[in-house]
C-alpha cells in the first residue's frame, strides 16, 4: 500500500506507555503522600493499623530523599517491571489477534515487582523505606498502565484510521469454521491494524502445488504482510512448505494446526487459540541490527560463564550416562532456529542407544499431538529419567548458545 508508513517496533510505543505510567504514579503518590491531607490521613491510618511507626514520624524525612531518588527509583521500577511485563508477553507486537488479559497480567507483574522489593529490603535489612508508599506506587501504576495502554492503542487506531498510518494487510487461506472466525475477528476488530484484503479458498479439485501458487499469486497482486494458514488438516510436510514460501516472500505467517501443540505445550511459545486449536505466530526473517547483535553478544557471554560454572557438573553427569549405557554421551538432533535455519541441537542422552528406531514399535502409546511423548517410556534410562526430571539433560544446549544457535532467553526447543 504506497504512502502507508508501518510501525516496526510496536512494542516502543508499549514501553513509553509503560514508562509514563511508571513516572505518573511515582509523583502522584509523593504529591498524595507529602502534599494532601487526605494522602496524610490515609497513610497515618494505614501506619497506625500496621503499627509500623507513629502517626507523628511518618514521611517527614523522606519528601527531600523521594524528590531527589526520583530518577534513580523511576528507572529501577521501569527495569523490574518491564522484564515482568515482557515474560508475561505484554509486548508481543502482532503476536495475538485475540484480546489479551492486559489487566490482570499488569496487576501480576505488580503484585511479583513489590515481592521482589519486600525481598530486597528484608535481605538488606533495609528499614529507612516506607512499605507503604511502594505498595501504593505499585496500586496506582496498575491503574495508570492500563490506562495508558488503552489510550496508546486508541491514538494508534486512530492514526490508523484517519492517515493510514500503521495498516499491515493480510490474507487466509482456508474454507472452514475457523478461517471464517479469524475474518471475522479481523474484520471486527483490526488488531494491531491488520486488514484482511484476500481469501484463498482450498477445495478438493485443487492440487497443494496449485494452492500454494494460488497464493503466491495472491500475495503478490495484494502486496501483504501476512499470511493466515487456517485449515487443521495441513500435514507438516504442507505446513513447511507454507513457511517456506512466507520465507521466499519476507512474510510473516501465522499457522492454525492443533500439530502446531507441541509448540505451545512443549516449547512454551505463547498463541492465541481458536476453537481449541492454537494459531501459531511466526515472524517474518529479520536483517540483524546493532540491538539484536549486541542480545546476541550478551546471550554468548552469559553461556559461556554458565558453561565454565557448570562444567563440573556435566563432567559427572556425562560419566554417569557413558558409565551406565552403551551410545554416544550426547544426543545431536536438527530443530529450527533463528529465521527457521536448521540447526544441530545438543542434549545429554537420556535413552538406550538407538532408542528411536524402537519409536514406531511403541506409537499407538503415545499420549500427546504433534510429538511422540508417552509417561513410562521403556526407552528412558534410569540416570536419564532422573536428568529430565530437573532438565539436566538440556545443559549442553549452553554449547548451542555459545555458537550462537540459541539464545540463554527464550523459549524452549
Amino acid at each position: 500500500m504506497k504512502g502507508n508508513i508501518k510501525l516496526r517496533q510496536l512494542w516502543l510505543f508499549q514501553f513509553f506507555a509503560d514508562f509514563t505510567a511508571i513516572s505518573a504514579a511515582y509523583f502522584f503518590t509523593y504529591f498524595f503522600r507529602f502534599h494532601s491531607d487526605v494522602g496524610g490521613r490515609f497513610f497515618t491510618l494505614i501506619n497506625r493499623a500496621t503499627g509500623i511507626r507513629d502517626a507523628g514520624d511518618i514521611g517527614g524525612s523522606f519528601e527531600e530523599f523521594y524528590i531527589i531518588s526520583a530518577p534513580r527509583i523511576i528507572i529501577i521500577l521501569t527495569c523490574v517491571l518491564c522484564v515482568l511485563y515482557a515474560l508475561l508477553n505484554l509486548y508481543s507486537e502482532r503476536r495475538f489477534i485475540l484480546k489479551r488479559p492486559v489487566a490482570w497480567n499488569v496487576i501480576q507483574a505488580n503484585i511479583a515487582a513489590l515481592v521482589v522489593f519486600y525481598a530486597y529490603f528484608y535481605l538488606q535489612r533495609n528499614v529507612f523505606h516506607p512499605r507503604s508508599y511502594f505498595i501504593t506506587v505499585l496500586f496506582f501504576n496498575s491503574i495508570f498502565c492500563v490506562l495508558f495502554r488503552s489510550w496508546t492503542d486508541k491514538f494508534l487506531n486512530y492514526l490508523r484510521k484517519r492517515y493510514s498510518i500503521d495498516k499491515h494487510t493480510a490474507i487466509v487461506i482456508g474454507t472452514n469454521k475457523d478461517a471464517d472466525y479469524i475474518k471475522s475477528v479481523i474484520d471486527v476488530l483490526h488488531p494491531h491494524g491488520l486488514d484482511l484484503v484476500g481469501r484463498v479458498t482450498t477445495r478438493e479439485e485443487k492440487t497443494f502445488a496449485d494452492l500454494i501458487v494460488e497464493t503466491e499469486k495472491c500475495a503478490d497482486a495484494k502486496n501483504v504482510d501476512m499470511i493466515f494458514v487456517a485449515d487443521n488438516d495441513f500435514t507438516i510436510a504442507e505446513i513447511m512448505r507454507f513457511m517456506e514460501l512466507a520465507d521466499k516472500l519476507q512474510l510473516s505467517v501465522k499457522i492454525l494446526s492443533d500439530k502446531m501443540s507441541v509448540l505451545q505445550n512443549q516449547a512454551k511459545i505463547p498463541a492465541d487459540r481458536i476453537h481449541g486449536v492454537p494459531l501459531v505466530h511466526f515472524d517474518q526473517p529479520r536483517k540483524s541490527t546493532i540491538r539484536q547483535g549486541v542480545s546476541s553478544m550478551l546471550s554468548q557471554l552469559i553461556a559461556v560463564v554458565l558453561l565454565i560454572l557448570f562444567s563440573p557438573v556435566m563432567f559427572i553427569v556425562a560419566l554417569l550416562v557413558k558409565l551406565t549405557s552403551e551410545g554416544p554421551v550426547f544426543f545431536i538432533q536438527e530443530r529450527i532456529g533463528v529465521n527457521r535455519k536448521p540447526f544441530s541441537m545438543y542434549k545429554f542422552r537420556t535413552m538406550y542407544d538407538r532408542a528411536e528406531e524402537a519409536q514406531a514399535q511403541l506409537e499407538e502409546f503415545n499420549e500427546t499431538n504433534g510429538i511422540f511423548k508417552i509417561k513410562k517410556d521403556s526407552r528412558i534410562t534410569d540416570v536419564g529419567r532422573m536428568l529430565r526430571r530437573f532438565s539436566i539433560d538440556e545443559l549442553p544446549q549452553l554449547l548451542n548458545a555459545v555458537k550462537g544457535d540459541m539464545r540463554i532467553v527464550g523459549p524452549r526447543p
